[in-house]
């Protein structure tokens, strides 16, 4: 495939020609888009880019048949203290959250979670990560004595009932300090029956 710069034509939405660049790159630094190839998709699939319709030169102008199904569903963020918040679409949660639309469905997918969430698409139930089906071990809450106050199935769970991040706990665990805490408290792995 050449390096050629193929021209683009700017249209409206009705598919009136505007304006014509020398490249798809050309026409995104004229809108003040330095990165990404947003034109390009939009020549692909018909949509439109910076609120305008766009074709290479020399062909027709792309348009969706009607009727084509759209993959706009709605999905849910929970925030791990219960509450949970339903959005319209994947790039409106990833706009509104500022996590990325790969991470989101990274944790779908895997039942992990991304900058405190956990998301599911409506109707569907959340996903049980991998991770923690395949190492569960049992985490103790102790006193400043040793005595346990309280008992985890997971990190997992500690997580959610202290209303953190599951990285924070497990840096806690995993800690070398004997003192380590989070949240004000002494975690520890339950040690395991042989």
């Amino acid at each position: 495939m050449s390096n050629v710069a193929t021209k683009v034509i700017q249209c409206t939405k009705e598919g009136k020609d505007l304006r014509e660049f020398s490249s798809a790159k050309e026409a995104q630094l004229f809108f003040g888009s330095k990165t990404g190839n947003s034109i390009s998709k939009a020549i692909k699939h018909g949509n439109c880019a910076f609120g305008y319709r766009w074709r290479y030169a020399g062909q027709p102008l792309y348009i969706k048949p009607e009727g084509t199904p759209g993959k706009r569903r709605a999905i849910i963020a929970d925030d791990l203290k219960g509450t949970e918040t339903s959005y319209p679409s994947i790039s409106e949660a990833s706009r509104k959250l500022g996590v990325g639309i790969t991470s989101i469905e990274r944790s779908r997918l895997m039942g992990c979670t991304v900058k405190g969430y956990r998301f599911r698409y409506e109707g569907e139930p959340f996903s049980e990560s991998f991770k923690h089906k395949r190492n569960r071990r049992k985490v103790l809450f102790l006193d400043d004595d040793g005595n346990v106050i309280k008992e985890y199935e997971s990190a997992y769970d500690c997580a959610k009932d202290l209303g953190v991040i599951p990285g924070a706990v497990y840096r806690c665990l995993r800690g070398d300090k004997p003192n380590a805490r989070c949240k004000g408290r002494r975690l520890r792995f339950k040690p395991e029956e042989e």
